[in-house]
């Protein structure tokens, strides 16, 4: 009977580290450049941008194709950054002052309207209010 153990103890050992074994590919698919250190990085829930919190107190926010949107400038005590309960809001960690700042973000849409029907001033100010939290 103990024969029969330790001929199958090799088997045994054999079939859990062939299954442990694995691989891993892995590539660069996208760089972001920067003009300075970052120091941290948030992405929001919907991943449509990236924010980058660099050295010089920049905010940067890039899409999700890695092309920059806009660059904020942000206290220059701002160490950390983690993104808000709400895709546009992120919070702006100080840790040496000991505070947070939560920054709402609203992101600004050209609409063309070239050759289409006015009623009032072409150029007078629009607001859209998109609402996302319907159930």
């Amino acid at each position: 009977m103990k024969i029969k153990q330790w001929l199958l103890l090799p088997i045994l050992l054999l079939a859990v580290v062939s299954m442990a074994h694995a691989e891993v590919d892995a590539r660069v698919v996208q760089t972001l450049q920067l003009n300075a250190t970052p120091l941290d990085m948030a992405i929001p829930g919907n991943g449509r941008y990236i924010y980058v919190l660099t050295s010089d107190a920049e905010l940067k926010i890039f899409r999700e194709n890695g092309n920059l949107r806009d660059t904020l400038v942000v206290d220059p005590g701002v160490d950390h950054i983690k993104p808000g309960p709400r895709e546009n809001q992120l919070f702006l960690i100080d840790s040496a002052g000991k505070r947070i700042q939560v920054l709402n973000l609203d992101f600004i849409q050209e609409i063309p309207i070239d050759g289409s029907p006015t009623k009032g001033f072409a150029d007078a100010a629009v607001a859209v209010a998109v609402f996302t939290d319907f159930q």
